[in-house]
């Protein structure tokens, strides 16, 4: 998803906090101190993952820039967004999959080695499928029935979240961003909608001129055969075929329906 450029003011917050942690003012700070002495949260393989997430130079120090890409970054993030963070990480390989052995290092991970019961019953009664392994699609599902196991990744970006700003703070830019995003959509579908009026009306204007307007205007069953002459841009024809093929299907269920009811 796009993230939205931090703004003047909001740099300065990150700055303010950046600086009271940069000890020797050599422009970074310890990794080990960001979890240790900012957001107090312990270290693990599973948070060191955000790092990896914006390509930090370095596996123990970060700049500002990186620091500000880290924070801004997660703390932007939504649950769908989290989920696929806590995927990334988990899918060490990056083959779009995670394993039975993956799942149960990176959840032991993420809890600190302390894994409550609750999590315990839930790896015990995950369903794998054949092969053993876990796409994206039913690890979302997990975490839709067993939400503790992925409970430190949204414990992290809450304590991010208090510690650089508050969370109220963070809310209000996630709905700016969210506004912004709605914003992008419309004009988006504006833009869409515009270039279809105009691929329309182009051949409307081609097959009026091949017919004549008497006939076009007269004879409009007769407009098919020149559509073929004129025809759409592929995506519109697509959009066309699917639409007809909707239609096509309802009328089957409509008839399906009509026949059992009079059953």
């Amino acid at each position: 998803s796009t993230r939205r450029p931090p703004q003047e003011k909001d740099i300065r917050v990150l700055w303010h906090m950046f600086k009271k942690h940069d000890k020797e003012r050599r422009s970074i700070i310890a990794i080990s101190d960001f979890y240790d002495k900012i957001v107090f949260v312990p270290r693990t393989i599973f948070c060191d993952g955000l790092f990896d997430l914006i390509e930090a130079a370095d596996s123990e120090s970060i700049d500002f820039g990186e620091f500000v890409a880290a924070v801004t970054t997660y703390c932007f993030f939504e649950i769908p967004e989290v989920l696929k963070f806590c995927f990334f990480v988990f899918d060490r390989d990056k083959k779009g999959f995670i394993t039975q052995e993956e799942m149960r290092l990176f959840v032991d991970a993420m809890h600190g080695n302390e894994m409550s019961t609750n999590v315990e019953f839930a790896l015990d009664n995950l369903k794998y499928r054949k092969d053993g392994k876990f796409d994206f699609e039913e690890f979302k599902g997990m975490h839709h029935l067993y939400p503790s196991v992925l409970f430190p990744a949204f414990r992290l970006q809450n304590a991010m979240m208090q510690a650089m700003g508050g969370e109220q703070f963070w809310e209000s830019k996630k709905l700016e961003l969210s506004m912004q995003k709605e914003d992008e959509r419309k004009r988006e579908a504006n833009r869409e909608a515009r270039e279809k009026a105009e691929a329309y009306k182009y051949r409307e204007d081609q097959v009026r001129r091949h017919m004549g307007s008497i006939k076009y205007y007269l004879m409009p069953k007769n407009r098919a055969k020149y559509y073929e002459v004129y025809p759409l841009p592929k995506k519109y024809r697509v959009m066309e075929e699917q639409e007809r093929a909707r239609a096509k299907r309802e009328k089957q269920l409509a008839e399906m329906r009509k026949k059992k009811a009079a059953q």
